[in-house]
This record gives C-alpha cells, sequence and structure tokens, in this order.
C-alpha cells in the first residue's frame, strides 16, 4: 500500500481536497489534528514537553496550556525547533500504527509542511493543493476572522508557492475556477493502479 502526502499553503483547501478523496474511500490521517490530540494522549510526548517547556506546559487538570507554550515558541525559533522535535516524531509514530490498520489501496497523509520538515522521501509521493496568494489570504481571512499581518506571520513559515508547486509530485489546483472533482478523480485513478 502506497502513502502519499497532502500539503500545501495556508488556506490551499487541503482540507477540502481531502475530504473529497475521503468520500471515494481513501483514509487519510490529518497531522496537525493528530498533534493536537497527542499532546493530551500521548504520556511519554507530554513528560517530554514538561521537561522541555516547564510543568506549566499543563494545566492542573491535565489539558496543554495552550497560551504558556505560544508564547515560550512564539518569536524563539530554537524553542520552536524544540517543539517541533518533540510532536513530530510522535506523531510520525502514530500515523505509522495508524497505516498499518488502513485496507484501502493507498493513503494520505494530510500536513501543512512537509517539504519544510524535509520528509517528502518518507512518502510514494507528495501532492500539493495550490492556490495564488491572493486567493489564500481572502480564504484565511474570512475563515479564521484574522488580518493581513496574522495571514502574512503564519505563511512565512511555509515555503513560497513556487518552490512548493515545482517539488509535487501530483498537483491539485483549488483556484475556485478549475473544478476540484475531475482533478481528484484522475489522480485518484492514478494512484489506486500504481
Amino acid at each position: 500500500m502506497h502513502h502519499y502526502a497532502v500539503t500545501g499553503n495556508i488556506g490551499s483547501g487541503k482540507s477540502t481536497v481531502c475530504h473529497q478523496f475521503e468520500q471515494l474511500g481513501i483514509p487519510v490521517y490529518y497531522a496537525d489534528a493528530a498533534a493536537k490530540r497527542l499532546m493530551h494522549e500521548d504520556q511519554v510526548l507530554i513528560s517530554a514537553l514538561k521537561q522541555a517547556f516547564g510543568e506549566e506546559t499543563y494545566l492542573p487538570d491535565g489539558t496543554l496550556n495552550r497560551p504558556w507554550l505560544a508564547k515560550k515558541v512564539f518569536s524563539d525559533d530554537e524553542a520552536l525547533a524544540t517543539l517541533n522535535g518533540l510532536v513530530h516524531p510522535a506523531v510520525h509514530r502514530d500515523a505509522d500504527v495508524w497505516r498499518s490498520r488502513q485496507t484501502a489501496p493507498y493513503t494520505l497523509y494530510e500536513a501543512a509542511i512537509v517539504f519544510e520538515l524535509g520528509r517528502q522521501d518518507d512518502f510514494a509521493g507528495v501532492i500539493v493543493v495550490a492556490a495564488s496568494e491572493d486567493i489564500r489570504k481572502t480564504r484565511v481571512m474570512q475563515r479564521d476572522g484574522v488580518d493581513e499581518a496574522a495571514f502574512a506571520a503564519r505563511a512565512a513559515k511555509q515555503w513560497p508557492d513556487d518552490k512548493k508547486e515545482a517539488a509535487a509530485d501530483f498537483l491539485i489546483i483549488n483556484d475556485g475556477r478549475r473544478l476540484l472533482l475531475p482533478q481528484i478523480l484522475r489522480l485518484h485513478r492514478k494512484l489506486t493502479s500504481s
């Protein structure tokens, strides 16, 4: 069974594309949602986070103290690298277990950052969902109720569109003009037969 990554810059519509693949019976592992879950469930990860960032990382009731952690890593690249270095391996372990239980012709792993972590070789191929920066900005500002500066700050952590698209094995254009479903069906047929 082949495993493919689905990625794309913020506001590109990765989740929309993945939901359509799910309608075709293809299982999708959502890495960002898994990371949030594991930070509450994975005891090894929890103790590592407390060790790295202090006991205050978790509230007395055991929930993650998000504001505290966000403040710790906000303008500290080293702290952010430490956080990623703990969370990403936990997600990879969890994804491996999840994949071993799947029976579909292939699986998808949806994540905001794949190339940025140098993880593209962990997959049979990388699908990039692409949309212009203007379209993505409008989507994110409407969806999340954030301003342009907040969009820019989040976008700055990701590879630029042209670099990401050039590195893609498969490209899905989600610009609001080209229909998504024909692109997805065409790719689904290709991945099912490979």
